[in-house]
């Protein structure tokens, strides 16, 4: 029996909450993810997927509703608690890589286990490993200007392996790649996936790549169906 690692019941978000421009953007979302799944929530821009994974990568609360995240439940957790949570159980990948421009890639793979306050020399020989694993370790003194859109999208992702997460949330991970490098980026997820056995959410609103993962879910509208 697969363990859960994220359940979500009648989750909704809302902005302006008792003005007369009240806007609800989720409304009422379950979801339940697996250890080991490999899913995609797809769906149009606006339709809340983006506010979706916020929640997911406790980013953001819900305005009502129950997300129980392994063990922890968020409502009853402080936001200091959450953000080392974040660190050390969600790993992120973005569209936009978000590397750490005067860093080199060593640096930038080892920045979450600094928060973490693991040991420098620890840090340093897992940072290696990972980038060793996305076959950049022959670039680790590389800084980001000096990487392509690939290269830097495979350090972002050896980053998001730093704590060893129980979840890797990708937003639009291939977004801003040629097709060509893109398809090495998702061979990359594929071997996480199966040989690391990682669970990942995979944002996208490319129905192309959603077809390659085990599950889709597709956003519309506030609401989540799954396909």
């Amino acid at each position: 029996m697969k363990e859960k690692v994220i359940s979500m019941r009648n989750i909704t978000k809302k902005y302006y909450i008792g003005e007369p421009n009240e806007l609800e953007i989720l409304h009422g979302i379950d979801l339940d993810v697996y250890s080991g799944d490999f899913i995609s929530i797809v769906g149009q821009s606006g339709s809340g997927k983006s506010t979706l994974m916020n929640i997911i990568g406790l980013l953001d609360r819900p305005t009502t509703g129950d997300y129980e995240l392994g063990d922890l439940v968020v409502s009853e957790a402080k936001d200091s608690e959450l953000s080392q949570i974040r660190n050390k159980r969600i790993g992120f990948v973005f569209q936009s890589f978000n590397l750490i421009p005067r860093s080199n890639a060593l640096s930038n793979v080892e920045l979450p286990m600094l928060y973490a306050k693991i040991p420098k020399k620890e840090r340093q020989k897992k940072a290696m490993e990972l980038l060793k694993l996305v076959d950049m370790d022959e670039r680790y003194n590389h800084r980001p200007n000096e990487l392509s859109g690939g290269q830097k999208q495979r350090v972002a992702i050896a980053r998001a392996m730093a704590n060893n997460p129980d979840i890797i949330l990708a937003d639009e991970p291939t977004g801003a790649l040629d097709s060509k490098t893109g398809r090495t980026v998702m061979d990359l997820f594929h071997k996480l996936n199966k040989e690391e056995k990682k669970t990942i959410i995979l944002i996208t609103h490319n129905y192309e790549l959603a077809e390659e993962t085990s599950r889709i879910l597709t956003m519309k509208d506030g609401f989540l169906e799954e396909e």
